[in-house]
């Protein structure tokens, strides 16, 4: 018998694995989007011969005044689970709590029993590949990743600002890139103190946006290329953005794009914008594809995280270059750390392919 994994279960799956990449250096070794446990989330992580599986159920907002320590549970490897299971039995100990052995969706079979002090302890044995779910979907951020957006929108943003004699420089934009339209004018409200309604700033700032945008917006060409590309492959294709719908219909139309595209989904659609994972989780609904079997391609640190706490592969091609590159940028499975200049539709299809259905 030898320790096969420890389990933990965890709050914030993305915030656990960012830190066990980071800080202790292991690496995924695949992600599980259970469909026996409906919400349930876990991801492998090995380095040097050691494997951490994190596991996040869904639960009830947390009361900030009750401390809940973390659950932990041994697994060991054994040659016959059925014998184990058995021998165990035999013992004839209610304490050991002891069930029976089940087929996990990710490949094990394994039975549970507690030790005297109700620790879990499993013993299983690989008897199926780790799942790797085939990508079948394709989910575009807009604005920095398919448009080359982001300036005009800092200019209207700036504007909307300046009518109020309120400063707005590049600096403050950058805490806003990659998060939904909405979000920003409610913050910006509760920062400045602004008199109107963060749908009628929304409104105004639309309007400076569409004005500026009609002559100076372009489609980022190899993105294209790579949206094609994918396309041509018969997988479904969709846009998933913080932008209002009115410009997102004007913008994808003029540029080309709505064509090509089987579904839009704007921030304005859901309740939550990126970072939250709304916007990715309803624009996989809307294709009828599982949000396991959906590639996001982003542009922010917003939007990576919005993709994994969705449950969704990544590639990212980051907007934002100023050195060192967000953290979250390190759960891309796919980075081009240095932005659009280094982004080529051919690298990108190339590392999908492997991924898709034979």
């Amino acid at each position: 018998m030898k320790l096969e994994h420890v389990g933990i279960e965890v709050r914030d799956l993305f915030r656990m694995e960012l830190f066990y990449r980071k800080v202790l250096g292991f690496e995924p070794v695949y992600r599980y989007l259970s469909r026996n446990t409906p919400g349930l989330r876990t991801v492998f992580l090995r380095r040097e011969g050691t494997s951490i599986e994190l596991l996040e159920r869904p639960r009830a907002p947390a009361d900030p005044a009750v401390t809940v320590a973390p659950a932990y549970h041994l697994a060991f490897e054994v040659e016959d689970v059925d014998a184990a299971h058995a021998r165990l039995a035999a013992l004839g100990l209610p304490a050991l709590d002891l069930r029976a052995p089940r087929r996990t969706g990710d490949g094990y079979q394994e039975l549970e029993l507690r030790d005297p002090e109700g620790n879990v302890i499993e013993l299983s044995r690989r008897v199926a590949p780790p799942p790797a779910p085939p990508v079948r979907a394709v989910i575009f951020d807009v604005d920095g990743t398919l448009l080359d957006s982001e300036e005009n929108y800092f200019l209207a943003d700036e504007e909307l600002l300046r009518r109020r004699g309120v400063p707005f420089t590049r600096q403050d934009k950058k805490r806003y890139i990659g998060g939904g339209n909405r979000d920003m004018m409610i913050d910006l409200k509760r920062r400045f103190g602004l008199a109107e309604s963060a749908e009628e700033l929304a409104e105004e700032k639309n309007a400076l946006y569409l004005d500026l945008a009609a002559s100076n917006t372009r489609v980022y060409p190899e993105m294209k290329r790579f949206l094609l590309r994918v396309r041509q492959r018969g997988l479904s294709v969709a846009a998933a953005s913080g932008s209002a719908p009115l410009v997102l219909e004007r913008l994808l139309g003029d540029g080309g794009l709505t064509v090509h595209l089987d579904a839009v989904v704007s921030a304005e659609d859901v309740a939550r914008g990126k970072p939250a994972p709304d916007v990715f989780l309803e624009a996989a609904r809307r294709l009828g594809i599982p949000p396991d079997e959906c590639l996001a391609v982003e542009d922010s640190r917003q939007g990576v995280e919005a993709a994994c706490r969705a449950s969704m592969r990544c590639i990212a091609v980051p907007y934002l270059l100023d050195p060192p590159l967000d953290d979250n940028f390190l759960m891309a499975d796919l980075l081009f750390a240095e932005g659009m200049a280094s982004f080529t539709a051919e690298a990108a299809y190339s590392w999908l392919e492997p991924r898709l259905v034979p």
